[in-house]
């Protein structure tokens, strides 16, 4: 079983979730997304372009994107509904090894769903 945090128990920075938030405003019929990476530069947000073909209620990422980076986190918007990860979510995550930080725009929240053994 997976490990769902509410915001409270984020520990990104502020400025990486702040950046998160402001790209997943920019598109409020659709979900957004893209990937936390780790660079020599430090950790950064990635936007990436949704390539679903129903963006409105799921997301895609180009696989490309995620061999070009060192991925921390895919994070992705919900539109309409809370920060509960759906069991799309929780499957992707999961196969990739990789946690999903998820921005409600409804209810301006953040979760992360984890299912990564350490």
């Amino acid at each position: 079983m997976g490990v769902f945090l509410a915001q409270k128990d984020i520990h990104l920075h502020k400025a990486i979730l702040k950046q998160v938030k402001s790209y997943c405003l920019n598109s409020l019929a659709e979900e957004s997304c893209g990937l936390i990476v780790k660079s020599a530069l430090g950790v950064s947000v990635l936007p990436c372009k949704n390539e679903s073909p129903f963006p409105e209620y799921h997301f895609m990422i180009n696989l490309n994107i995620f061999i070009e980076n060192k991925v921390l986190y895919v994070y992705h918007s919900h539109v309409d509904c809370s920060v509960k990860p759906s069991i799309t979510d929780k499957l992707y995550s999961d196969e990739l090894c990789i946690p999903f930080l998820i921005y409600s725009i409804r209810d301006d929240e953040f979760g992360i769903y984890n299912n990564i053994s350490v």
